[in-house]
């Protein structure tokens, strides 16, 4: 595992887009097929973000290449030169140091690649006056959407016409209903509880809100290390600085003044060395940390990078606002209680004979139809 600071210029690539006249489109009509194009041909779709990170070519070469596994590799050539491959039994406990280090970026990286706050994979848009099914990252910016309960906001929009209740929890924490009215603006990432509306959207893509918490949430700050790498990063410079002098003092001492063989003295500084290199403490830290990492990700708990680990540790006390602000907007009935001795029976019948005759614009009514679906 590469413990030592990662020093890598992140360039975030910029979407190009070119210049395009904003409409406001009747909501019963939307966009004709000439400005969807355009919109198309200038990038102004609603495709999803690419989060910042590390490739998975980028993770082997960094944890191959380190200054640490460099040492290693001079010694071991130094050795194969001189034809002592017994003497190579350090090979196995860098290898396998450097593997783990590999596996736990990639299946950091991995549940990171999945971690999406959208979940809106197919929305209604109006199109040339006809009602269309597309997949979300098909909708272009000015598109009217149609959003209905149990909907999840696509991209930021205004609403044109209609009248609907959202829930920002995602968002914002808050649990409260929130009535959107024409000319009022929908986050992207806030579910529809009740109603439906025609609404514009105004940003798409990168631009949107959800975008961009998605890309915060991704985020891997390079430049934090916790006080266990550091001071490792500091023992191997040291180390490092300090075995090139001393490895060249203890070649000549037995090639010129011991007047022991080429191969002897090679030997014999390769096993002076090594001794000097902690390579068993970067071993155990690797183990503990991917055992760390195993027994976290059992509890569903998602972990940016092994630094994380030791910060969680030191953890004393972990203060939150509230719960709930991760939850699905889905509900069901679980249970009937009759009160004053009344029929059980004769309540689920009347419920379903209630709800027969109910729309279905909110999830508390989609609940109890699903529940109570034989009417009298």
């Amino acid at each position: 595992m590469k413990f030592g600071k990662k020093e890598k210029e992140t360039q975030e690539e910029e979407v190009v887009r070119g210049e395009i006249q904003r409409v406001v489109p009747d909501y019963r009509v939307g966009l004709n097929p000439e400005q969807i194009r355009i919109r198309e041909e200038n990038g102004w779709t609603n495709d999803e973000v690419a989060p910042p990170g590390l490739t998975t070519k980028e993770i082997v070469h960094n944890n191959i290449f380190t200054y640490f596994n460099l040492i290693f590799l001079i010694l071991a050539i130094l050795l194969c030169l001189v034809g002592s491959f017994r003497n190579l039994t350090f090979l196995p406990v860098i290898i396998c140091n450097t593997l783990i280090g590999i596996i736990q970026e990639i299946r950091s990286k991995k549940v990171l690649d999945r971690l999406t706050m959208l979940n809106a994979p197919h929305a209604e848009v109006i199109r040339g006056g006809v009602s269309l099914n597309l997949e979300a990252d098909q909708l272009v910016v000015d598109d009217i959407v149609v959003f209905r309960a149990g909907n999840q906001i696509c991209a930021d929009a205004v609403v044109e016409a209609g009248e609907v209740q959202v829930n920002e929890s995602l968002l914002t924490g808050e649990s409260d209903e929130i009535t959107k009215k024409r000319g009022d603006r929908l986050m992207s990432g806030s579910f529809v509880v009740s109603g439906s509306c025609h609404a514009r959207l105004d940003k798409v893509g990168a631009d949107s809100y959800i975008s961009q918490l998605t890309l915060e949430a991704k985020a891997m700050q390079q430049g934090e290390q916790s006080e266990m790498i550091r001071s490792l990063d500091k023992l191997v410079k040291m180390v490092g600085i300090a075995l090139i002098p001393i490895g060249i003092i203890l070649f000549v001492q037995s090639y010129f003044y011991n007047h022991d063989s080429f191969r002897q003295s090679i030997i014999s500084m390769v096993a002076a060395v090594i001794g000097m290199i902690p390579e068993g403490l970067y071993l155990l830290a690797s183990v503990a940390l991917a055992v760390s990492a195993m027994r976290l990700a059992s509890k569903k708990v998602l972990l940016h990078d092994m630094k994380s680990i030791e910060t969680l540790a030191r953890v004393n006390v972990l203060c939150v606002d509230k719960t709930g602000t991760i939850t699905e907007n889905k509900m069901s009935v679980q249970e009937v209680c009759a009160l004053n001795g009344e029929d059980k029976a004769d309540i689920e019948r009347r419920l379903a004979d209630f709800v027969s005759v109910m729309g279905n614009d909110n999830i508390t009514m989609n609940a109890l139809k699903e529940a109570f679906n034989e009417t009298t």
